[in-house]
């Protein structure tokens, strides 16, 4: 008997850590450069790459250049940004009671998450950083660190942050902020618009103590880029935004994008295109996606005009339920041209829809766009 117990002993840890490695925390979605997983019980570490599973007791790290995205068991999203380093500590969800609790720590780097059926039903979710812990309230949230210092900022929802001294910054709605700076030595500064490091635009800082709202005097914004953003880039974001917020109930389409296999060709099936030089035809536009790679390998834009044929080529990465493209080649007749294009999966992964628009690059008033739809 007395030799039975240590046995016993031994076997229940056994079991207890075998069940603890084993317990899925979600599936990866994207996995780009050098992801890797490291179990913090046998220290034995494995590249992550698409559909593969995290355990709920892994810890992700990205390298230069590289980033990857996670589908977790409950729902909610993760996307780790380059040189990243994130710990799972846990994450645990029943998916017969659909209640759960997890636990998260970011080390360094940044993350985005939308949070997903654990914290819709009340459950515990949390997310430790080297500033303070957060509590959350069923959002979507970003996390930057950078030298000591914590950038955040809430999209949806809200957040709570304790700090060291145990004081607490809330963010999000219902609040006066939603953005805010959290320094090495503890001050919060909090803004009225995202910090650079989201957007590239530096806006509106308040001090924690100073007023909720800003004054006339303190609302100074420096956008850093001088792209123009149209009606129809905040469109494509918009459907890409609210894409993301419905994953949090639904994660059908995330799912299906995850799942299928092969290379599928798509063509455009409706559009609605205009140039600077009056009418257009001809119109064709062709994309293919390789699922088993989340890559968009090759696709093409052709139509002609008074000027002549405008010819683009593209290709891309998918990215959650969008497609990050970039024209690759550009020419309008015998001209060079530029342009941009963006495009979601809608609704199915049988839809894609989207905008483009191309401009000659020495004469830019030469130039053409409009949406499409795609389908297989």
């Amino acid at each position: 008997m007395k030799h039975l117990i240590p046995v016993l002993t031994t076997l229940l840890c056994v079991s207890f850590y075998s069940q603890a490695s084993t317990t899925v925390a979600g599936k990866t979605i994207l996995a780009r450069g050098a992801v890797l997983a490291t179990d913090a019980e046998s220290a034995q570490q494995r590249t992550l790459k698409r559909r593969d599973t995290v355990y709920g007791v892994d810890k992700i790290t990205t390298g230069e250049k590289s980033k990857a995205q996670f589908s977790m068991s409950d729902g909610g999203l993760i996307a780790l940004k380059e040189n990243s380093e994130l710990n799972i500590a846990n994450y645990e969800f029943n998916t017969m009671t659909q209640q759960g609790s997890a636990s998260i720590e970011l080390i360094k780097g940044g993350l985005r998450s939308i949070s997903g059926v654990i914290k819709k039903n009340g459950g515990a979710f949390s997310v430790k950083t080297p500033v303070g812990s957060i509590g959350i309230r069923g959002t979507h949230f970003e996390l930057q660190l950078i030298d000591g210092d914590m950038y955040v900022a809430v999209w949806d929802g809200a957040i709570d942050l304790t700090l060291e001294d145990q004081s607490v910054v809330s963010l999000g709605s219902n609040e006066p902020f939603s953005f805010a700076q959290v320094t090495s030595l503890g001050r919060v500064i909090k803004t009225t618009q995202a910090p650079a490091v989201f957007t590239q635009t530096i806006a509106t800082i308040s001090d924690d103590t100073s007023a909720e709202q800003p004054t006339e005097q303190q609302s100074i914004v420096q956008n850093n880029t001088s792209e123009k953003t149209t009606d129809a880039d905040i469109s494509i974001t918009d459907v890409y935004a609210q894409q993301q917020f419905q994953a949090v109930n639904d994660a059908t389409l995330i799912d299906q994008i995850a799942q299928r296999q092969g290379v599928f060709n798509y063509q455009a099936t409706s559009f609605d295109v205009s140039s600077s030089l009056g009418v257009v035809s001809d119109f064709s536009m062709s994309m293919s996606v390789d699922f088993d790679n989340g890559t968009v390998p090759d696709g093409e834009i052709s139509f002609n005009d008074a000027g002549g044929n405008w010819y683009a080529a593209y290709s891309g990465l998918i990215d959650l339920t969008k497609l990050d493209l970039a024209v690759t080649f550009a020419s309008h007749n015998n001209n060079k041209a530029t342009g941009q294009i963006d495009a979601v999966f809608l609704n199915d992964i049988d839809t894609i829809t989207g905008d483009f628009s191309l401009s000659e690059i020495n004469n830019p008033a030469v130039n053409a766009g409009g949406d499409f739809r795609l389908e297989p």
